[in-house]
């Protein structure tokens, strides 16, 4: 059964009706027609099941027969601080890390990232990763579509980083591992920050600044691993320590 995510207001009572995009999507992309039964998600962690029934230009009607509640989500949000990587590395971390069960996704610029986006292209840019988060969440069966914001700048990231408890993967690290990290703590974090730098690297004086306020400094083992590979093998194992996968 196919999975579509539509504003709140959507849904009322067991009546529904899809406006936007989507109509163009499933009346002349996916060529759905009448009596076709699709699942619904707004965000309220619940699926409902539909019927469609009246396809029109502008809008398509259809009828809820069942709700659920769903429990794909994990407990503990997770927010994925990535290093602007080059080319588009950046949409391939988004896909998978929504596959995988991201809360968050926040774009950083570091002092070694190559890759600056000009202020008057970042907002189609970021409509574009918010785009493929949506994509993904729908194939993967989630109910809600992890957020992915515009670029921040590394002052405005260490302001958002004041909530939760935050982990700088850093292949400078030789002592401590994430497993470690997390095996260490006595309760289980709200929201827990990962931080990845791009290809060059988080700079000692960036990994210091967050410590200075708190963060934990970990290596994800032997290996180095490639920027678009980090983020998605620290967020793996964060979610497997906590029972989310596996």
């Amino acid at each position: 059964m196919r999975r579509i995510f539509v504003e709140p207001e959507a849904i009322e009572g067991q009546r529904l009706e899809i406006t936007g995009e989507l109509v163009h999507h499933l009346g002349t992309v996916l060529r759905l027609s009448a009596g076709e039964k699709i699942a619904v998600c707004c965000g309220d962690g619940k699926v409902y099941q539909a019927e469609l029934q009246d396809f029109g230009r502008d809008k398509i009607s259809g009828e809820i027969f069942a709700e659920t509640a769903a429990e794909q989500e994990t407990k503990t949000a997770v927010h994925l601080f990535q290093g602007m990587p080059k080319g588009d590395k950046l949409e391939l971390i988004i896909q998978k890390c929504t596959e995988l069960g991201i809360t968050k996704i926040i774009p950083l610029n570091t002092q070694r990232a190559v890759v600056k986006i000009e202020a008057n292209k970042a907002q189609k840019k970021q409509e574009r990763w918010q785009k493929i988060a949506l994509e993904a969440s729908q194939q993967s069966k989630r109910i809600t579509v992890p957020e992915v914001s515009l670029p921040l700048t590394w002052k405005e990231a260490i302001r958002e980083m004041q909530e939760g408890l935050t982990i700088v993967l850093w292949e400078d690290e030789d002592k401590t591992t994430l497993r470690q990290v997390l095996e260490g703590l006595e309760n289980v974090p709200q929201q827990i920050n990962l931080v990845i730098g791009p290809e060059g690297g988080l700079t000692a004086e960036e990994v210091a600044e967050l410590q200075a306020q708190g963060a934990y400094c970990a290596s994800l083992g032997k290996r180095i691993l490639r920027t678009e590979t980090a983020g998605l093998a620290a967020l793996t194992m964060v979610l497997y320590h906590y029972q989310e996968l596996g």
